[in-house]
């Protein structure tokens, strides 16, 4: 037989027992006879931890850090600035390193992390390595690639719900879109709306500016559209997002007033992107739009799928049409020569040796990294280029920056870290969502949104530049809020 088991309560003792007032002091032990002045007193409870107040325990830290974004890129267009430059590029990745330290609290862990955090260390190791020979480059570039990342630690800590995610895209759809316009409007008036062009592209000589330059139907000679950039052809990015979250927005908005906007913003994005005739860019597009269709048709949504074709596909056309009008035979030659060789040999006769260089000549070069500092903003504002034995280098491509930051092991760790994000996003956009939040779009159009990111590392250094930042904020504050708003309802798991 087995044991009895012990009671919890009390056993009685005799007379007067009846009198006697029992307490628990802790869940699940025994009672225990309470004094006279224990029996009278009430029991107080703990009082609740107060809950974090000030701008840096809020979400609209988020939407904040995009405005003040957006304001360090118009400051880049201004004449008066100029002199200020460095500080203005410098305070857009400063504020991220600051929040990284500031902002309070334990986030939760975005699948990423453990990749990102292993290539920001092999980065770091590199700072050792013979050919840093400017160490305040190195640390420039340090402090530039912590500051891309650090959004997926400072922004998973705050406590982010849809319609703060929702507002942090609005901010940059309507960035973009401006961008867009200010981009056509550059082609429809030679020279009233050009900013300030770029230090570093007007020093790469005359005969590269020309080589910018097209011919419009009207005869007049014209940058391909800056829009709000100091980059010529730099408006296509604004292009870009323009349609990729005007779609979203689309398939999400049930105002009217959202939807006119969002069918304005795909129709403006693409008449940019057809006159800067920046055809990688365009061509990741394609690549983004099919993988939202993909997802709608993967989950049965076959009415917003229809939507979409719809109006993206009439857009197209009219906005091809309207770019040819407007940009004359320089725009409708450059984009037929798309149709001229396949793909694959397009690709390779632009963008494409650029890859074959860095697999078949910088990896072998340099196998653990090429040393810190030696190329992009870090080495052109900081790096020391007077060693003929370690001359500064060129990244035309993210890939090829990743081999000078750490050889194989970044080029391998990096890209499965974007890998694990789109795995993590493609999970929560095929789910079927009980909710109003509809979790399962944003997570369709971020899911495109990083496949195109993905795409756009074989074009120019997209994990080196303000953009890079954009995306893992986009990612962590998903993250964050599709934890936030399982943790709250946590009856719908």
């Amino acid at each position: 037989m087995s044991a009895p088991r012990p009671s919890s309560r009390p056993q009685l003792q005799g007379p007067g027992v009846l009198g006697r007032r029992y307490v628990r002091r802790a869940p699940g032990a025994p009672l225990e006879v309470a004094t006279p002045r224990q029996a009278q007193a009430p029991t107080k409870e703990a009082p609740p931890a107060a809950p974090r107040t000030g701008i840096l325990s809020s979400s609209r830290l988020v939407p904040l850090f995009i405005g003040v974004l957006v304001a360090c890129q118009l400051a880049l267009l201004v004449e008066a600035i100029a002199p200020l430059r460095v500080l203005v590029r410098i305070l857009a990745f400063g504020l991220s390193l600051a929040l990284l330290v500031l902002v309070p609290g334990r986030g939760a862990r975005h699948p990423a992390v453990p990749f990102v955090v292993g290539s920001l260390a092999i980065t770091t190791l590199n700072f050792f390595h013979p050919g840093t020979v400017s160490p305040m480059a190195g640390v420039v570039q340090l402090g530039i690639q912590l500051s891309i990342i650090a959004p997926l630690f400072w922004v998973t800590r705050l406590s982010i719900d849809s319609r703060v995610f929702r507002l942090t895209l609005t901010l940059l759809f309507l960035f973009n879109t401006a961008s867009a316009s200010v981009g056509v409007l550059q082609v429809y008036f030679p020279g009233r709306f050009q900013p300030a062009m770029s230090a570093a592209v007007q020093a790469q000589g005359d005969s590269y500016l020309r080589s910018l330059e097209f011919e419009t139907a009207s005869g007049a000679r014209v940058f391909r559209p800056m829009g709000l950039t100091d980059m010529p052809g730099g408006a296509a990015t604004g292009g870009f997002y323009a349609v990729l979250l005007g779609s979203g927005f689309l398939l999400s908005s049930r105002k009217g007033l959202s939807r006119a906007l969002s069918v304005v913003g795909i129709l403006v994005g693409l008449l940019c992107l057809y006159l800067c005739q920046v055809r990688a860019i365009a061509l990741t597009l394609g690549v983004c739009l099919a993988a939202m269709a993909g997802m709608l048709v993967l989950t049965g949504r076959v009415a917003r799928l229809a939507k979409l074709m719809a109006v993206v596909g009439m857009a197209s056309v009219f906005a091809f049409g309207w770019a040819v009008a407007v940009g004359g035979d320089a725009v409708q030659k450059r984009w037929d020569s798309l149709f001229e060789a396949k793909p694959e040999e397009v690709y390779h006769s632009n963008r494409g040796r650029f890859l074959e260089g860095t697999f078949e000549y910088f990896l072998p070069e340099y196998p653990l990294g090429a040393g810190l500092g030696r190329y992009g903003m870090a080495n052109a504002y900081f790096g020391d280029n007077s060693d003929p034995a370690q001359p500064p280098l060129w990244a035309e491509i993210q890939w090829t920056a990743w081999v000078y930051d750490g050889g194989i092991v970044v080029v391998v760790l990096y890209p499965l870290a974007l890998l694990a994000t789109m795995a993590w996003v493609l999970q929560m956009a095929r789910r079927r969502e009980d909710a109003g939040d509809e979790f399962w779009l944003w997570g369709s159009v971020i899911f495109a949104y990083n496949l195109g990111a993905l795409a756009l590392t074989f074009s120019y250094p997209f994990f080196m530049s303000q953009v890079g930042m954009e995306f893992w904020l986009l990612n962590a504050a998903l993250f964050g809020a599709w934890t936030h708003a399982k943790t709250l309802h946590a009856h719908r798991r």
